[in-house]
C-alpha cells in the first residue's frame, strides 16, 4: 500500500504516525527524569526503593 493511498484510507492514523515519526526526528530527544524518580512519583519512595533494590540483587545463574 502506498503512502498516498494510506492517507486517503486512514487519514487520522496517518497523521498520528506522521506525528510519531516527527517526534523521533528531533536533534535532541525530550529530557526525561531518571527512571527511579519516575518510579517514586508513580509508586511512592519506599516501594520504588524496594523494587530497585530487589531488581539490583545478584542471584545465582540457576535462579534466573
Amino acid at each position: 500500500m502506498s503512502a498516498a493511498l494510506l492517507v486517503e484510507v486512514a487519514p487520522a492514523h496517518s497523521l498520528r504516525l506522521l506525528a510519531d515519526v516527527r517526534a523521533f526526528d528531533t536533534e535532541r530527544p525530550a529530557a526525561r527524569p531518571p527512571a527511579h524518580l519516575r518510579l517514586e512519583a508513580a509508586l511512592g519512595r519506599e516501594l520504588a526503593d524496594r523494587l530497585v533494590a530487589a531488581l539490583s540483587e545478584r542471584r545465582p545463574d540457576s535462579a534466573r
